[in-house]
């Protein structure tokens, strides 16, 4: 009952045409009996398919193949759920693993989450190094900027005086709107490039920040929030989570978590505040000992130094 020969259509290389034959059954008899059958086709997949949270994010450790829900009931109507191969269930691959109970998989995930956050300490630490990098990155690139805005300024003088220009008639209108046309083109491609140099700056810091503010609370975040929100947490730090058959975790990080998880990453970062800890004692310390004000100041003169942005 699906083919529009029913009523009265037929179909040649894709493209449907009104048919010679009469029809078998009137038009919205047809398009009614089409509604039943996709109501019925829903619920048919409605009953079949299970939700979670955690799906498309597991995967299996031994083949890779993504873990779906499988739900089994006992012989006294207990329902138990769990995560089972795709690959092994579809027998698409020779995968041997055994299906996970799904609140085995769920305490792994949440376990995870706080094995991997970061302290305050690291979080500053973290932070300043990677900003300082930033700040270098920038620095290296002055020299361009520069470039850019002597090329902008230029651009809008010769603007300028070509009004001027056309104002006391020395150049005609048509020569006005063709150099108008080009210079509004570079100064266009100069204005985007100065604004992408500061602002892909801006939103990498304001993205770092970000990040680190996660990473610092994750564990308490991913435990209080609903399974919508710990599908988005999860989308947001991983692309896949592989559950081994050891029920320990292999994952892969989505950027800048990938990173920002690296131990190497954590202990430069550690590094690099403990240096910049004894370079500012240091600095401290040699002001203190010159300065005659320091000196005559009794140890509760000064109000605690705020730390500028």
């Amino acid at each position: 009952m699906t083919n529009p020969y029913y009523k009265g259509d037929v179909i040649y290389r894709g493209t449907r045409y009104k048919g010679n034959h009469p029809a078998l059954v009137p038009a919205e008899v047809w398009y009614q009996v089409q509604s039943v059958l996709t109501a019925h086709q829903c619920a048919v997949e409605a009953t079949q398919v299970h939700g979670h949270y955690l799906k498309g994010t597991v995967h299996c450790g031994q083949c890779g193949s993504r873990l779906i829900v499988s739900n089994a009931k006992n012989r006294h109507g207990n329902v138990y759920c769990y995560f089972v191969c795709s690959g092994r269930h579809s027998k698409r691959t020779d995968c041997t693993r055994q299906a996970m109970l799904i609140e085995d998989v769920e305490k792994l995930v949440e376990d995870y989450y706080t094995r991997v956050q970061i302290t305050p300490a690291q979080q500053d630490a973290l932070a300043g190094m990677l900003h300082h990098e930033f700040d270098r990155l920038m620095a290296a690139e002055t020299e361009e900027l520069e470039r850019l805005t002597t090329n902008r300024d230029r651009l809008e003088g010769e603007q300028d005086r070509l009004m001027q220009a056309h104002y006391a008639d020395a150049i005609p209108l048509s020569v006005l709107k063709r150099e108008q046309d080009r210079i509004v083109a570079e100064l266009d491609q100069v204005t985007r490039r100065i604004d992408a140099h500061h602002g892909d700056y801006a939103d990498a810091r304001a993205h770092l920040d970000d990040a680190l503010g996660l990473l610092a609370n994750c564990a308490d975040i991913y435990t209080r929030c609903d399974d919508t929100n710990r599908r988005l947490c999860n989308q947001a730090f991983f692309t896949k989570v592989f559950i081994d058959e050891d029920n320990e975790l292999r994952v892969e990080h989505n950027r800048p978590f990938e990173m920002l998880l690296d131990p190497q990453v954590n202990a430069n970062a550690l590094t690099w505040a403990a240096d910049a800890d004894k370079a500012r004692t240091s600095t401290n310390v040699s002001v203190g000992k010159g300065s005659s004000l320091v000196r005559g100041v009794g140890a509760t003169g000064f109000e605690p130094a705020t730390a500028r942005v």
